[in-house]
């Protein structure tokens, strides 16, 4: 009876325009905050952080998922619901962070986690608690998936400047991936040429090797 008078008295409460406090919203909200954020968690950590390591992008992933369940649920009442969702898609589609552009791979999963809490943000009355699990659960399957198969002939990427363009030329392929092993100590597969130098003899090149144990490589972003 005192607790009831309580929150009775706190959801009077008006500050700002808005209620202070509406227990069963505030307990919809939590719950399904909790819900997202686990299977939001799983594809971004397990599928992504354990295998690449990348701290930057597991930490995008994470809180540009909850902002975007968090604007979607909390402005979920407004008539519009469906084309402001769409509108967070159309965002994040152009999105480039300009300095340092996303991968596809990691663009893909940056869609992925937003898809997943426009899902759970907005899924009303019309859909069961069922239907909500299976969808998220089959996407993080698929994906996981997706990550064996093609986890078997994954190629690394490097982009390097080189100092011997005498290589680059179509008749010298071979040669050329054979001097990239020698220097880097690893089997070079493929090496795409990029801009040529010809005043300092250098010319960018992007080489595929596959992943080796006790060394990782990376490239600086782009300033």
């Amino acid at each position: 009876m005192v607790l009831s008078l309580i929150i009775d008295t706190i959801e009077s409460i008006n500050v700002f325009g808005l209620d202070f406090f509406h227990s069963e919203d505030f307990i919809h909200l939590v719950t399904r905050f909790f819900y997202n954020l686990i299977w939001v968690f799983i594809p971004s950590y397990f599928l992504y952080y354990r295998r690449q390591g990348d701290k930057e992008y597991f930490f995008t992933f994470m809180i540009a998922s909850i902002i975007v369940f968090q604007i979607c649920m909390l402005l979920g009442t407004v008539s519009l619901r469906i084309g402001f969702a769409l509108g967070l898609f159309a965002i994040f589609g152009i999105l480039r962070y300009r300095t340092n552009p996303i991968p596809p791979r990691e663009m893909t999963y940056l869609f992925m986690v937003i898809g997943m809490s426009v899902k759970n943000s907005l899924a009303n009355e019309n859909i069961s608690l069922a239907e909500l699990i299976i969808t998220d659960l089959l996407t993080v399957i698929v994906a996981f998936s997706l990550e064996l198969y093609f986890d078997k002939d994954k190629l690394v990427r490097k982009s390097i400047v080189y100092d011997r363009i005498d290589l680059i030329k179509p008749e010298n392929y071979n040669e050329l991936l054979a001097d990239l092993s020698e220097r880097f100590g690893v089997k070079v597969d493929k090496a795409d040429i990029g801009p040529v130098d010809l005043i300092r003899d250098q010319v960018k090149l992007i080489i595929y090797f596959h992943k080796v144990d006790g060394i990782s490589f990376f490239d600086l972003p782009k300033m």
